[in-house]
């Protein structure tokens, strides 16, 4: 019996790559098309948002998401998801009712067909870097003033599976400081428990997701970036504590 459970997971997650492969092929014209000129962003980001619906539905997978208080899809956030599974980035593309871009480390760019459009895409950083993390956060900065969001993981990876919320980098909360802009805290209550990062186990089901309202940068200065970093830490590892306890 054991033996059927780890097949039909790995065949799963099989289909899950497929159909994130098949939807980059099938859109990836438009992709392309759009690309061409960084005005048409938004048409582009659209795509994404139709290309992360199709990968999950096909992949099993519905969002139950409950928004804190109404955001302004016109203005510019930082957003700070915990970062659970792969599933994040879809399920981030197909919530958020704005227009946005996502911080993503420059390895995964490297990845043939998908790669392409991931960095064309994203504010990509290679972390190991002082000078990459100094021009994305130089780039996430002039993305702001266009009026675009920044997608950000405080985490800066997806930590373990037996963690439940990895301590948070300073450069979002610097960034929102020095900009003006909220931040926006989203919990992701059952991505990692549905597509774990790094373990054979999961299933198709419900996403619970709460998007929380945004946070001010406006009472936060340089000198209490971790102030603000504690905030919207303790937000998130509080809402993921409830959602364990109502599983």
């Amino acid at each position: 019996m054991k033996i059927l459970s780890v097949i039909l997971q790995v065949l799963w997650r099989i289909w899950f790559a497929l159909m994130v492969f098949i939807g980059v092929i099938a859109f990836a014209p438009f992709f392309w098309f759009f690309l061409l000129n960084r005005k048409w962003y938004a048409t582009f980001h659209s795509f994404c948002k139709m290309w992360s619906k199709f990968i999950l539905f096909c992949s099993g997978f519905y969002l139950e998401v409950e928004f804190e208080e109404e955001l302004d899809k016109t203005k510019p956030y930082i957003i700070c998801p915990n970062h659970a599974s792969y599933l994040d980035i879809p399920a981030t593309f197909v919530l958020f009712p704005g227009v946005f871009v996502f911080i993503g480390k420059k390895s995964l760019s490297k990845i043939p067909v998908f790669g392409w459009i991931y960095k064309k895409t994203m504010i990509l950083v290679d972390r190991t870097s002082i000078r990459s993390s100094y021009m994305a956060y130089q780039h996430a900065s002039e993305r702001i003033k266009e009026g675009v969001g920044i997608a950000i993981y405080p985490e800066g990876g997806i930590p373990p599976f037996e963690t439940k919320l990895r301590k948070f980098k300073a450069g979002a909360f610097k960034m929102a400081i020095e900009q003006g802009v909220p931040i926006v805290p989203i919990t992701f209550g059952d991505n990692k428990r549905r597509f774990p990062s790094g373990v054979m186990a999961g299933c198709p089901g419900k996403l619970r997701v709460y998007v929380h309202k945004p946070i001010s940068s406006e009472v936060h200065d340089m000198t209490s970036v971790n102030d603000y970093k504690k905030e919207v830490y303790d937000l998130i590892d509080n809402k993921l504590s409830e959602y364990e306890s109502r599983r």
